[in-house]
């Protein structure tokens, strides 16, 4: 029995979240993990299951699959392998440290807390329905979170242990836009 084809729709879906919630940079150092917790897909199945792939975690039967989803990014981002302890992938860190993992790279999550990227993320909510709206919110809360810095420097958790050195709470070594939702 032949594999039913993913549905238009369920492709035209996948294409307008990867334009409307990842910014392509040009930073080789802005990198996304292609599996895991953090991958456009994961973010993908959270906002719109209805077109993602009921083995990998949505509810469509014609939806787009992991695999798919993944061809499709490599048409905005380029492939590459890091490995997860240099870069802070937040993705699977408690195992296999030292193995390399696949990542988009020239990538990033847009984060609600900054100012020009919310005022591309309001464009963007007007289009969702109020579901999608509430999910979109938590999805970029909980993924711009995870800032990885240059290969190597360990990311974010070097400016965590920094600020916690100097004697700052998180909190305080953050400007008030950072703390700040998407309204």
């Amino acid at each position: 029995m032949p594999r039913r084809p993913t549905s238009n729709d369920a492709v035209k879906h996948a294409r307008f979240f990867l334009e409307a919630f990842i910014e392509r940079t040009d930073s080789q150092d802005h990198i996304l993990p292609k599996n895991d917790e953090f991958s456009p897909f994961s973010g993908f199945c959270r906002v719109f299951p209805q077109f993602a792939k009921k083995k990998d975690g949505g509810s469509a039967t014609d939806g787009v699959s992991r695999a798919a989803f993944n061809k499709v990014c490599l048409e905005y981002f380029e492939e590459g392998m890091r490995k997860p302890a240099r870069n802070g992938n937040p993705g699977a860190l408690g195992s296999n440290l030292a193995q390399q993992r696949r990542h988009f790279l020239r990538g990033r999550w847009l984060d609600p807390a900054e100012g020009s990227d919310l005022k591309m993320l309001e464009e963007l909510m007007s289009q969702l329905s109020g579901e999608q709206q509430r999910d979109a919110e938590a999805l970029l809360v909980d993924y711009s979170r995870w800032k990885p810095g240059p290969a190597g420097r360990g990311g974010e958790r070097v400016s965590r242990k920094h600020s916690q050195d100097s004697g700052e709470s998180e909190d305080e070594g953050e400007p008030p836009a950072k703390r700040r939702a998407v309204g």
